[in-house]
């Protein structure tokens, strides 16, 4: 079918010629047209989302937390005739209307004023509305969501003692000790946050890996092998942080400090007590959360806290948006949601939760690297024995000592990459091991989950057991999941009511309805914007409502087994443009990939050269080439680890084959996933992007910006900032041409409310949900990102 398919099309000769940063068509009448039509969409709506979704984004109004989106009736096709995967949307407008007060809204959602609430309490919260209120309400469960404690490690990495220097100000970090951390997981009694704050709406989590999960039961015996238990051990917790502490005094003191525990209980440095800087979200429960863990920390183990009382957006300036070297905080009541459906496999949640690839605590270097050994963990389960470790974590591929090899020194980093990549070769040794076998796979997920536990960056707490408030007789029909109620895309798309207008409350704390700057490529790491951007693009493939990976927008043949790289499959490369460089080799995949090629939302015809750009955009970015090269973010590393699975494209006109060397060990859907590339905006508006991030100052830019990052000096690109898309426009008219006072507008709309003043968000991140990024590229990142559960969703 592969080749039959392939047959079909030409194949375009490529050329170096064909994109570089610097030397891309700019000056054909394509190029000048579609140039033209984002400079008209400029003028009308004031923002650059132009994507290929089923909905447009109309109106945006940041000050008033509202938005506003219209059904998009372009040329646009899909290759699933799931019912439960729709193509086009029910509802011809979606109003979003951020509120502060959710629990009020409930009132209003039964009323009629609002059709639906993207926000969702535990059932104690609705026992007290009465059933007049009830009668009226359709509610939705869901088992999506996660709470978890996040923590800062950071120390001198020039010194061997949990110090911190900033500027002149010498502090000492308790949680830069990974006994202490660790010893976290037995302070806290999962089962009180249960029954006192949550009033048995959840359930205790003792991993990422949540109890609704669908691959919880592979991981019992790690928490069986740590002995942990969901009431805690608070004794115990007590030893293993005092031993810590006791063996700190003699690291601080090679460095002419002084650490000791006085009297009145409290621990001091240098005669200042050890205070620590908790981030307590005071949105939710994470409050009370947060509370109750701080008067432990200062009743029980003696660390001052400072309580630090903030909603997402000031608690996400200083958490997710500046590195953990400036030390303005210890710990963090960090919160997850699903965007999206999930995948039956857990291949990313090590790689983003648990190592330094991922969000560990967050984006931005420098990232805490594990100190944690895959012998360390073993020979602590085993009593000092690895072999007696392999068994109480129940392996069935590697079960002895001598079978790890290599992997003995790996740490989370390593098993991250392999479990996402299926292999990795130890640098080491020079050994190439490969991930091909099922008992493998979910031995190293045991094992991996055994060392990130021990590490303890991130501590999971509870999964909320929670529901969503649906007005009974405005909405007659919608799709739910088990596991994520309404929280998806095909939710909103499905909603079904007499108008066709859909209005939705979205939960939003002061400030903002997102967490996260809106750009597809460092941005849209918050659960909000993820699921509107879900309603805005589409993907080239979407996890199915069985967990499972399917075509939407492009569909695919895979063939396994060995094939010759041709001379004519080429990669793009920075520097030489396309390239073959990897003809001849040996590919273990090949996938011929066939994509509808619609319109984009301008109106603008979608063509191969889309796609052709946008895969050499991020081939461009995800590598350093030089030292000081302006096309390189360092947060695309994950981009490039599945760059580097591709041996080489050969682009037909709708579409592509490519070879690779990515096979995942059983699961044929993610491994044709991992070769999708579909993008979400127009060929140029990437270009221009990046030319806006690499070379703004030759564009009379106002800031300098980057994808992923911001800080003083340095904005993190967001398309619907005035600023931003006023900085971006004049990059498009500078490479054009074309002066905006000879454009007019061809829309009636009020494009001044796109164009406030305020920022959307200018935050590097939201909280996670276990979904999706969540939009970078390949099987780890498009059809995670796109689809699945907890991936980089904020909550």
């Amino acid at each position: 079918m592969g080749l039959m398919l392939f047959s079909l099309f030409a194949i375009h000769p490529v050329s170096a010629a064909d994109y570089t940063p610097k030397d891309i068509p700019l000056n054909s009448d394509e190029a000048k047209a579609r140039f033209k039509a984002d400079l008209e969409w400029y003028l009308n709506y004031g923002h650059f989302v132009i994507s290929n979704g089923p909905y447009i984004l109309e109106m945006y109004s940041p000050e008033n937390l509202y938005l506003k989106l219209v059904k998009f009736n372009g040329q646009r096709n899909t290759f699933n005739d799931d019912p439960k995967l729709p193509k086009d949307g029910y509802a011809d407008v979606v109003e979003y209307q951020g509120v502060q007060n959710p629990e009020n809204v409930i009132l209003q959602i039964a009323k009629g004023e609002y059709d639906l609430g993207l926000f969702a309490f535990g059932a104690n919260k609705y026992q007290g509305l009465g059933s007049d209120v009830l009668s009226k309400l359709n509610l939705y469960k869901s088992a999506s969501s996660s709470v978890e404690l996040t923590i800062n490690p950071y120390k001198d990495p020039d010194k061997d003692a949990p110090i911190v220097t900033v500027g002149d100000n010498v502090y000492f970090n308790p949680f830069a000790i990974r006994e202490v951390r660790f010893a976290m997981n037995w302070l806290i009694s999962r089962n009180y946050l249960i029954q006192n704050i949550y009033q048995g709406s959840g359930a205790p989590a003792l991993s990422g890996i949540t109890p609704s999960d669908p691959a919880a039961k592979y991981f019992e015996p790690v928490y069986q092998a740590l002995k942990f238990t969901a009431d805690g051990n608070e004794a115990l917790a007590l030893q293993m942080i005092d031993e810590a502490m006791q063996k700190a005094k003699e690291q601080v003191a090679k460095y002419n400090h002084k650490l000791e525990k006085k009297d009145d209980g409290l621990w001091y440095f240098d005669d200042q007590p050890v205070t620590v800087k908790f981030v307590i979200r005071t949105e939710d429960e994470r409050k009370d959360v947060g509370l109750y863990i701080a008067d432990l920390l200062e009743k029980k183990v003696g660390f001052k806290v400072d309580r630090m009382l903030l909603d997402r957006q000031k608690a996400s300036e200083i958490v997710l948006d500046k590195p953990i070297t400036t030390y303005e905080w210890n710990l963090y009541t960090g919160g997850w949601g699903a965007g999206g459906l999930g995948s039956m496999y857990p291949d990313w949640q090590i790689y983003y939760w648990y190592s330094p690839l991922g969000y560990y605590p967050n984006y931005i270097d420098p990232r805490h690297e594990p100190e944690v050994t895959v012998e360390d963990a073993l020979k602590y389960i085993g009593d000092g024995s690895v072999a007696a470790g392999l068994q109480k974590l129940q392996t069935k591929y590697y079960t002895s000592e001598e079978s790890l090899g290599p992997i003995l020194n790996w740490t989370t980093r390593e098993i991250g990459y392999i479990l996402l990549m299926t292999q990795y070769t130890d640098p080491a040794t020079n050994t190439t091991i490969v991930l091909n076998n099922p008992d493998q796979y979910w031995d190293f997920q045991k094992i991996g989950m055994t060392a990130g536990l021990m590490e303890s960056i991130r501590i999971f707490l509870v999964e909320q057991w929670e529901f969503y408030p649906v007005n009974k007789e405005r909405v007659t029909d919608i799709i739910s999941d088990d596991s994520i109620g309404i929280a998806s895309r095909w939710s909103i798309m499905s909603a079904k009511t007499p108008d066709k207008h859909l209005k939705v409350a979205q939960f939003a704390s002061t400030g903002a309805l997102f967490m996260s700057a809106f750009n597809p490529i460092g941005g849209i790491s918050d659960v909000y914007s993820t699921r509107l951007w879900n309603l805005i693009h589409d993907t080239g493939g979407t996890i199915n409502f069985d967990g499972i990976y399917v075509p939407y927008r492009c569909k695919w043949t895979l063939e396994k087994g060995e094939f010759t790289v041709p001379d004519d499959a080429v990669i793009y490369n920075q520097t030489q443009g396309w390239i073959a460089a990897h003809k001849g080799e040996t590919a273990n995949a090949k996938v011929t990939v066939t994509c509808d090629l619609g319109e984009w939302h301008n109106g603008v015809k979608m063509t191969i050269d889309d796609i052709k750009y946008y895969i050499a955009f991020y081939y461009a970015w995800a590598f350093q080439d030089t030292p000081d090269d302006p096309y390189y973010d360092s947060s695309l590393s994950d981009a490039a680890a599945t760059l580097q699975t591709y041996l080489g494209f050969q682009f037909t006109d709708d579409g592509y084959v490519v070879y690779g060397n990515y096979v995942h060990p059983f699961a044929d859907d993610l491994t044709a996933g991992n070769y999708i590339m579909y993008p979400s905006l127009p060929w140029e508006l990437y270009w221009t992007m990046g030319e806006l991030v690499a070379n703004g100052d030759a564009y009379g830019a106002s800031s300098k910006y980057s994808f992923s990052s911001s800080g003083e000096g340095l904005l993190q690109l967001d398309l619907l900032t005035k600023q931003h898309v006023n900085d971006l426009a004049a990059v498009i008219q500078k490479i054009s041409g074309i002066n905006l006072d000879d454009l007019t507008k061809t829309t009636t709309t009020t494009s001044s409310q796109g164009q406030t003043e305020s920022p959307t968000t200018t935050t590097g991140g939201g909280e996670g949900s276990n979904t999706t990024t969540y939009v970078v590229v390949g099987l780890v990142i498009i059809i995670i990102a796109a689809a699945t559960w907890y991936f980089a969703k904020k909550k």
